[in-house]
């Protein structure tokens, strides 16, 4: 259930093999908003965050997009089509300006042959990724609706690159009540309503563009069973 998370397969890698990675690595500035790819679009290689956020969204049948998931500085994303050798799948943008870097799918042919350590970080990758979507549709119906929007907060607060003072923590990341909605699978109304009460309890507020955390402490201890149910998977 969380929207992000900080997992970096590159830098679990031994030295060696995060060394020849960075030699390949292409870099690209991206502005608010920019596509990265597209479903459809071949998929250039794989991509790791080096400053900003990519947005992941998925195309829903009414033409709207839906948030699947933020990444983060360090996170790596696209593995699955270069691996398979297939178009992208989802739509990539970025949430603010943003600094990837590219590894191609020959770079990674080659470096995959080279240092098998990459493949084995992968597919520990691929297989926490797996954990965490089938821990997420078993446990979807069995935390509330407002601790499951107070995990949201409380996981985007956690990854923002702002520092803490005491309890109070603003959040960077760009992110609307239409997309934590659409992350969650429920209605806008639901999430202005939860919003509100947590504004109510003045555990979060709303600032110009993005919102902030007045107690990270107590909005953990709020969404303390979906941390509790999803820790394994992280």
């Amino acid at each position: 259930m969380r929207i992000a998370g900080r997992l970096n397969w590159i830098a679990e890698l031994p030295r060696e093999a995060r060394a020849a990675i960075r030699e390949r690595f292409a870099y690209r500035d991206l502005k608010s908003g920019e596509v990265l790819g597209e479903p459809g679009q071949p998929c250039e290689g794989i991509y790791q965050v080096q400053s900003g956020y990519v947005k992941l969204l998925g195309d829903q049948p009414d033409g709207e997009r839906s948030l699947l998931a933020i990444y983060i500085p360090g996170n790596c994303f696209c593995e699955s089509p270069v691996i398979a050798g297939r178009p992208h799948h989802h739509t990539h943008t970025a949430a603010g300006e943003t600094r990837i870097g590219i590894l191609r799918k020959t770079d990674f042919d080659e470096l995959c042959k080279l240092h098998p350590a990459i493949s084995e970080a992968l597919c520990r990758k691929l297989a926490a990724t797996l954990s965490s979507l089938i821990s997420y549709r078993e446990t979807q119906n069995q935390t509330t609706v407002g601790q499951r929007v107070a995990l949201i907060l409380h996981n985007l607060a956690e990854v923002s690159q702002t520092p803490r003072h005491g309890d109070y923590k603003e959040i960077d990341v760009p992110i609307t009540i239409s997309e934590m909605s659409t992350f969650l699978g429920l209605t806008r109304q639901t999430i202005q309503k939860e919003i509100s009460q947590l504004k109510k309890r003045n555990l979060i507020e709303k600032l110009p563009g993005n919102w902030a955390v007045r107690e990270m402490k107590t909005l953990a201890d709020l969404s303390q069973a979906s941390e509790r149910q999803l820790a394994y998977s992280e």
